[in-house]
């Protein structure tokens, strides 16, 4: 018996295929269109004409990011529960520990909490080319939500005669800075603006204030304030 062969069969009473489905091309296949699959088809859920009606804002954007990382961890939960069925009480109950005992903050956060232990899951169940293509496909699913941070700028402190033009005032220096405007709102009871902007690349809110403070010209420029 050759080496992996031997590692692929004691691998300590694991479900899956071990070390050996690194040699089998239709594992690879099966493996990536899943993963492939269920973002795709959890980004078309995200990005329904239903939550693109209601304007852009930093909770619809967060909620996009929310679900694409559900349908991978949905997705992830199936190839588990496919190699050892008892393994979904397992999951259940490490999904209502976090949800009510680990303070991770948003539901995005604990999603890729949860991706974490089902990765360590594919590995503890010999899934291990199933735990290798998922790190690397989630590494890069990351890359691509989180890589320019989304903020909201809350503007305030601007006469609401001059809040058109402070808008536009805004939206230029925004721009001029290599960030994006994704969307703004404008609420003349409290006299203040809101803006949810791209941050330029390796910017943060704090430099991202700095270069405002200079473009926006003092008669339109208010208090800032971003929200994360």
């Amino acid at each position: 018996m050759h080496g992996l062969e031997a590692v692929g069969q004691h691998s300590g009473g694991s479900s899956g295929p071990g070390w050996l489905a690194f040699y089998d091309p239709q594992q690879y296949l099966h493996y990536g269109l899943v993963l492939l699959l269920a973002t795709a088809t959890g980004t078309l859920l995200a990005y329904h004409p239903v939550y693109r009606r209601r304007g852009v804002t930093l909770e619809t954007l967060e909620l996009r990011k929310t679900m694409i990382v559900y349908s991978v961890v949905g997705a992830l939960v199936a190839l588990v529960c496919s190699a050892a069925p008892s393994m979904a009480f397992v999951i259940f109950g490490i999904g209502g520990l976090m949800r009510f005992r680990t303070d991770t903050g948003t539901s995005k956060a604990t999603g890729h909490t949860i991706v974490a232990t089902l990765i360590g899951l594919c590995w503890g169940l010999g899934l291990m080319l199933a735990a290798t293509l998922a790190t690397v496909f989630v590494w890069l699913l990351t890359y691509a939500l989180e890589a320019r941070g989304i903020v909201q700028l809350n503007v305030g402190g601007v006469a609401i005669a001059d809040m058109a033009r402070a808008a536009d005032a805004y939206r230029d220096a925004v721009t001029r800075s290599g960030g994006a405007v994704l969307g703004h709102s404008k609420h003349f009871k409290s006299g203040q603006m809101r803006f949810v902007l791209r941050l330029p690349r390796d910017t943060n809110p704090d430099q991202l204030n700095q270069q405002l403070a200079t473009l926006v010209p003092d008669p339109l420029r208010g208090t800032p304030d971003f929200v994360d």
